[in-house]
């Protein structure tokens, strides 16, 4: 099942694609929602062949299940990252980021995930409508600064 999210942020697609790729920015995006054991070992920047393990902490205290994170595409002349994701009863959580410039100052920001959780397939593609709009909402913030 597939989810789609999109939104415009107010800061042009290079500048976002930058703070894209960084740990901080993605810890940034996230905080308040889901927190992760060992982020502090994790790379400074996202690149293409990363894998990282990790438990997931929803609301940064309730333990969730372990979860990986396999970057395999990072694009940067399409703007475009994507990421294998599986964990705890999530058989496949793919999730594609692309960015499409809308002038020098804009730009329309997609989060694309394909899930598979067997029987609770709907219920977590509702889940991850709710949690990228929180990140997309922390997004908006953020590309007022950058």
């Amino acid at each position: 099942m597939i989810a789609r999210i999109q939104t415009e942020l107010p800061s042009s697609a290079e500048k976002v694609w930058r703070a894209l790729l960084r740990l901080d920015t993605f810890l940034y995006i996230t905080r308040g929602a889901l927190g992760y054991r060992g982020a502090d070992q994790w790379p400074e920047v996202f690149e293409e062949g990363t894998e990282i393990e990790t438990r997931l902490l929803f609301l940064h205290v309730i333990p969730g299940w372990k979860h990986t994170i396999r970057v395999v595409e990072v694009d940067h002349e399409s703007l475009q990252l994507a990421s294998e994701e599986d964990g705890g009863f999530i058989r496949r959580w793919n999730h594609r980021i692309w960015l499409e410039p809308r002038d020098g100052t804009r730009c329309q920001y997609t989060d694309e995930i394909d899930i598979e959780a067997g029987w609770l397939t709907p219920a977590v593609w509702a889940y991850a409508h709710l949690f990228y709009r929180y990140r997309q909402r922390r997004w908006r913030r953020l590309a007022r600064t950058l």
